[in-house]
């Protein structure tokens, strides 16, 4: 797992930004799995956000990523894949931390075969249905400027975010069993998982609404007050998801970007098109922070 950095270490808080404090939360058992389905999902948006690249390549590359990952292919095949990644793909990159990540894709794919089987099923079967998203909107957006319908809107949220929720039930139950959450809830809580990552995508493209309509790319067909009430509903979605779960540290780590998300909604309802990209202050993720910890002590939420 080691090659000059730590894949879980310092280039995964390198990639990851906020996100990392959420994976550092996670339980020892969930964290590594979380971790490299992150990395791997970095991976593949790395590349699908590559304007300087042909979007025809983009796409081919992205494939060629998803057979390596669901390991198809052969070992010339990946071997011609990494070699891409670590050049021309790499050599693109703005951020020197995805660089280092392309060109170290192939130590991702060894760290996936070291997981047991459920486990890599789980990583494999969420980057398959991120990846189906990613190659979507490169095709779709190179012959449309928006989508057609609120369907296709739910769609793209479920198949890049949405289905993390589930991925985060799916391995916790793995990797956890019972210790992770009540058994008998396991399908209420894979729907709610769902809820919770399309609401927080759903915030992450209300915010950049405007410049990616200024692009020639818009998500929403309709009118974004009404995905601002939606995305609000995902994330009380995703607080009940993470009162439900058990122990502190799955609490806390699951809570975090739900109460973020909030405050990042309160503030787009809020925001005039003069006050640019909607951004909430460092001392309000404090705040999150602290709410996020009162909540995940037993007996201080809701119990379920």
């Amino acid at each position: 797992m080691k090659q000059g950095t730590d894949l879980t270490g310092e280039l995964l808080k390198a990639v990851s930004r906020s996100f990392y404090l959420t994976i550092y939360w996670l339980p020892a058992a969930m964290r590594r799995g979380v971790a490299l389905g992150y990395m791997l999902a970095r991976a593949t948006d790395s590349v699908a956000d590559t304007s300087t690249a042909d979007s025809h390549l983009r796409q081919d590359v992205l494939q060629a990523m998803g057979r390596a990952i669901q390991g198809e292919g052969d070992e010339a095949q990946t071997q011609a894949l990494l070699e891409t990644l670590a050049g021309d793909m790499a050599q693109a990159q703005t951020n020197p931390a995805e660089r280092t990540l392309l060109q170290r894709f192939g130590d991702c794919l060894r760290a996936l075969a070291t997981f047991p089987e459920e486990q890599q099923a789980c990583i494999r079967r969420v980057l398959n249905t991120i990846i189906e998203g990613q190659l979507w909107d490169i095709t779709y957006f190179r012959e449309h400027k928006c989508v057609e319908s609120d369907e296709q809107t739910e769609l793209y949220t479920y198949r890049v975010a949405g289905c993390v929720g589930e991925f985060w039930t799916e391995l916790g139950y793995a990797a956890m069993g019972s210790a992770f959450c009540a058994p008998e809830l396991r399908e209420l809580m894979t729907q709610a998982g769902i809820r919770y990552g399309r609401g927080l995508q759903l915030i992450n493209i209300l915010r950049d609404h405007s410049e990616d309509t200024a692009r020639g790319r818009s998500y929403l067909c309709s009118a974004p007050a009404k995905w601002l009430n939606r995305a609000d509903y995902y994330m009380n979605d995703g607080i009940d998801y993470c009162l439900r779960l058990r122990g502190f540290r799955l609490r806390f780590a699951g809570m975090l970007p739900a109460l973020i998300g909030k405050k990042t909604i309160a503030l787009l309802r809020r925001a005039t098109p003069e006050c640019g990209k909607v951004k909430i202050p460092r001392r309000a993720v404090y705040g999150c922070m602290l709410k996020a910890f009162i909540l995940s002590i037993p007996g201080f939420g809701r119990v379920f």
